[in-house]
């Protein structure tokens, strides 16, 4: 929760001083070696990690826990420094792929000189997936460990270094402000890994690797990992082709679907996939025990409760997209064109959010099993549709169309990962989960009711664009809307609503 606000924050300091040029030059850059992360560093950790370690600390104990995090550490050390070097020599030649999507989009937007300005900083960015993929490694030995706190925190650091680059003594320094970010990037992807690393070493003793890597526990993690960089790369191919189809389309659309996508991302990562996160060690100890009956209980307990959370998410980012955009981003460098159009992106994300959520704590049900070739076949099925679905529809619709191709394919990836993964774990729904889900909705659709109600009536009341106005204009009807569903949950009995109370109370108590 932490690394998400500062990331908000560091998101409304970029928006505000780097020129969009700069910032869409650099927010293509700083996509890359974030594909690689997603896919070797969060998708590896998932996957291939935690279940084989969690596997060796049940029945073999803490010294063969501690003997296979350094060798998993090794062969990530390889990995990582093999992907660095190649994405810092191959990257601008993907690049170059945009001057032909051009033909697609039917737009000619970005000059030689600006294709070349982004592909020196994706050299510059690419190293950061070294730190960061190690930094993500680190977590999964720490999850199973039960320790979350470090994990949740220390990505803080990488916003606060990139806050640090936008302040115009540091920006300055630059002969172009996306520099700096880089430089930001650098700082913060070394801290991050620096945190976690004393972490590690403190509650497992894992300092070095030792390069044990024939340990029998490295192949199996690795054999586990390759159908799973498949499957991650189907996604982040999806992303990657967003992304260049993006860049070749106006000036400022790279910005318009990176803000947008970081609004959606935001209660993603705070529920969806921390749920996700969560419930994954403990499926796999059922896995292990052949215990399907408490392995589908915990999935249906992790999709009512990502519905009951995101639900609220999900109304507010449909219903009042464009003030949420002109309060967090709309000033100095990010002007009302582009609240204008990121607001529109936000609807079409945000009417696939659940989905998104869904994905992910239905794939740690295969995870569990060490099945990672089923969500590898649908993942790229998916990647597919997507890809068919830009090639179809961006030239009429632009940006839309790339947002709402993101939302269908993952539709139907969360419908064929839900259909496939009942085969093994039994039906994963009956009468409580379908009533959970129809009262949550009830209450969902009666907060987006109050939500138009009470904003139209704030409007009319205090009309102006100053900053107290739009903070008025989005607070007022969301804690208004927000006690709504709330209330109406707790009379229609929503039963994942006590949790959340208790965690609330737990937090004042702590404060």
């Amino acid at each position: 929760m932490i690394s998400r606000v500062f990331g908000l924050a560091r998101d409304i300091a970029i928006a505000a001083v780097i020129p969009t040029v700069s910032r869409d030059a650099f927010f293509v850059a700083f996509f890359f070696p974030n594909m690689l992360r997603d896919i070797v560093g969060e998708g590896a950790s998932n996957a291939a990690f935690i279940p084989v370690l969690s596997e060796t600390l049940e029945k073999d104990k803490e010294p063969a826990f501690r003997e296979l995090t350094s060798a998993l550490m090794s062969a990530m050390i390889v990995i990582l420094g093999v992907l660095a070097v190649a994405g810092v020599f191959f990257t601008p030649y993907l690049l170059d792929l945009t001057e032909l999507l051009e033909h697609v989009t039917g737009t000619k937007e970005r000059t030689r000189e600006h294709i070349e300005f982004t592909a020196s900083l994706a050299r510059w960015t690419f190293p950061y997936i070294f730190f960061i993929g190690l930094t993500v490694f680190q977590m999964g030995p720490l999850f199973i460990l039960r320790h979350y706190s470090t994990p949740s925190w220390s990505p803080a650091l990488l916003n606060v270094f990139m806050m640090i680059a936008c302040v115009g003594v540091f920006r300055n320094l630059f002969a172009d402000p996306a520099y700096a970010l880089v430089a930001g990037v650098w700082v913060g992807g070394i801290s991050q890994f620096a945190v976690q690393y004393m972490a590690l070493g403190r509650r497992t003793h894992v300092w070095l690797p030792n390069f044990r890597l024939r340990h029998p526990g490295v192949k199996t993690a690795l054999l586990l990992l390759l159908p799973v960089i498949l499957g991650q790369a189907a996604g982040e191919v999806n992303k990657t082709v967003n992304q260049l189809f993006a860049y070749s389309l106006a000036a400022g659309t790279v910005t318009v679907l990176w803000y947008a996508n970081k609004l959606v991302q935001l209660p993603l990562s705070i529920f969806g996939i921390a749920i996700s996160a969560a419930i994954l060690p403990s499926i796999s100890r059922a896995a292990a025990r052949d215990d399907f009956t408490e392995g589908r209980a915990t999935l249906m307990h992790g999709l009512r409760q990502s519905y009951f959370l995101i639900c609220p998410a999900v109304v507010a980012l449909m219903v009042l997209p464009g003030p949420i955009v002109r309060l967090l981003f709309e000033r100095g460098q990010f002007d009302a064109s582009l609240t204008h159009r990121t607001g529109i992106a936000v609807a079409y994300y945000a009417s696939g959010l659940l989905f998104f959520a869904w994905v992910r704590i239905l794939v740690s049900g295969f995870y569990a099993l060490k099945n990672t070739k089923t969500p590898v076949i649908i993942a790229s099925a998916s990647m597919l549709l997507n890809a068919a679905m830009n090639f179809a529809i961006v030239r009429r619709m632009g940006y839309q169309g790339l947002a709402l191709s993101t939302t269908v394919s993952y539709g139907v990836n969360f419908l064929l990962l839900y259909a496939l993964l009942g085969r093994t774990y039994g039906k994963l729904w009956d009468a409580h989960f379908v009533s959970t889900l129809a009262r949550v909705t009830l209450a969902g659709a009666a907060m987006a009711a109050v939500l138009v109600a009470v904003h139209g009536q704030v409007a009319a009341l205090w009309p102006g664009d100053g900053i107290a106005v739009r903070l008025v204009e989005v607070a007022a009807p969301l804690a208004v809307a927000c006690v709504a569903y709330l209330g109406l949950c707790a009379a229609l009995r929503v039963g994942e609503l006590r949790p959340f109370v208790a965690l609330l109370r737990r937090k004042a108590a702590e404060s």
